[in-house]
């Protein structure tokens, strides 16, 4: 086994999940980067029925691309606020550029203010040029990865089952009500949709922030991989977060637009006239008691 040269930095995914659960309250990061993606989303729907756009799935669709580029964007400015990203903005500063040069400081100043929780002082000495080990703590930096991924395990399993439960209470109580009309199948078909949307939307949003310490780990772990400043790492430039937050996320968030672009064109073949996911149920209630 060849011997690491002295001043070498060793990173493993493991050791750099540990230090960022450590320095940063990253669920509650999470929290925020998904609600500003959600904000984006409304905002794009909002705007795109004031102008004139009525039917749900030419809504729906733009406003998911949008809520999950906002995400991305997210991501990418707690990554370029956290000390991880540094070397990130010093590689896109513009030379020359009093204006940038005074952001740039601006943000090296907050690194430490607005998002730590505290603790952890690794991160900045494998940064520096000249790097030092990053062992990830020791026996406290493994139980918390041990427990991490216990937590999310568990946690998993759960919002699967309230996903089942409350989509099961739903269709459960809209064919109750109106089993025995006639042509009560599209309104069964819609309530059971939208209960399904909303159940994954709420459970997908529950299990990106369970496994934010992991997927901002790994986004960092990329960033890492591609900074001239770490030494001892190979793969140099191989660093890839935005293609390592995509592999943690494009399930849930593939199974939430997948749902709901099944309801909107449900809606737009059974309630054509309806411009909002409750004017579609009240539609279809309102020609079953005809």
């Amino acid at each position: 086994m060849k011997r690491r040269a002295k001043g070498e930095a060793a990173i493993t995914r493991d050791a750099v999940r540990s230090e960022v659960a450590k320095r940063y309250a990253t669920r509650f990061h999470m929290s925020l980067i998904i609600a500003g993606s959600v904000a984006m989303g409304t905002l794009v729907t909002s705007f795109l029925m004031h102008a004139g756009v009525d039917s749900l799935w030419l809504r729906w669709l733009p406003a998911l691309a949008s809520a999950y580029l906002a995400f991305f964007a997210g991501v990418w400015l707690w990554l370029h606020l956290s000390a991880y990203g540094r070397h990130l903005r010093e590689s896109s500063k513009p030379r020359g550029n009093s204006v940038v040069d005074a952001g740039v400081e601006v943000l090296d100043a907050l690194v430490d203010i607005p998002i730590p929780r505290g603790g952890g002082t690794v991160a900045r000495e494998v940064l520096r040029a000249g790097g030092g080990a990053f062992d990830g703590g020791g026996a406290s930096a493994s139980w918390v990865a041990d427990s991490a991924s216990q937590l999310v395990s568990s946690g998993s399993s759960g919002v699967t089952r309230g996903i089942g439960e409350a989509a099961g209470e739903a269709v459960g109580e809209a064919v109750g009500g109106i089993a025995s009309d006639e042509g009560g199948f599209a309104l069964v078909v819609a309530i059971a949709l939208l209960a399904v949307v909303l159940a994954l939307f709420f459970g997908a949003a529950a299990f990106v922030v369970w496994q934010a310490p992991a997927i901002l780990g790994e986004v960092v772990f990329e960033v890492m991989l591609g900074s001239p400043l770490v030494k001892g790492v190979k793969a140099v430039g191989a660093g890839n977060w935005a293609g390592a937050l995509l592999a943690h996320t494009w399930k849930p968030f593939g199974l939430v637009a997948g749902f709901a672009m099944a309801f909107a064109v449900f809606a737009a073949a059974v309630a054509p006239q309806a411009r909002s996911a409750m004017e579609v149920i009240a539609v279809l209630s309102a020609s079953e008691g005809k």
